[in-house]
């Protein structure tokens, strides 16, 4: 799988939070201000897609998000952007970190997921020998592929059971007598 990166993300963050499915700069500059929330998520993605230029032609509005905006770009320019929304940069406001925040979340996603599937695995491994039910019952009665079954608990291959799956297989090795 492709990991997200940080101007894909805000690609369709962009085109969320507006509730379009639009990049059309002169269309989210006019939604911006009736979007207060889309205001540092659009000129991340423009710093970061290289739109710095016509954003600040169609911005004709307040002198300081045209600043942020250069100095956004500037940032990114030096390949210095995202290490300074990780670090919390205090010259930048704090609705950027929000925005590298909620982005990080998204992409680091999958590796917790695999963690919290690993964690139920060995749940299940220690309720799976407790209880004495075969690996057979376990997929019949949870309409589980064995295979996958199999290769979920016996080699740790995380992608083979979904996390509501893996709860499901915690939670009934748990309740069984």
């Amino acid at each position: 799988m492709r990991q997200l990166t940080f101007e894909g993300y805000l690609s369709s963050y962009v085109q969320h939070l507006v509730g379009q499915n639009t990049l059309s700069l002169s269309k989210l500059t006019k939604l911006a201000k009736s979007e207060p929330r889309v205001v540092e998520p659009l000129l991340l993605w423009a710093a970061v897609s290289g739109h710095t230029n016509r954003l600040s032609r169609l911005l004709n509005g307040p002198q300081s998000l045209e600043l942020e905006l250069r100095t956004l770009a500037a940032l990114n320019e030096r390949g210095q952007l995202e290490s300074a929304l990780a670090e919390d940069d205090s010259s930048l406001r704090p609705e950027y970190t929000k925005v590298w925040r909620s982005y990080t979340v998204r992409r680091d996603a999958s590796a917790r997921d695999a963690q919290l599937k690993l964690k139920m695995r060995d749940r299940a491994l220690e309720l799976e020998a407790a209880k004495g039910v075969t690996r057979y019952r376990m997929a019949k009665d949870l309409g589980l592929n064995p295979g996958n079954l199999h290769a979920f608990l016996t080699q740790a291959k995380t992608s083979k059971l979904s996390l509501e799956r893996a709860y499901e297989l915690v939670n009934y090795l748990d309740a069984a007598a």
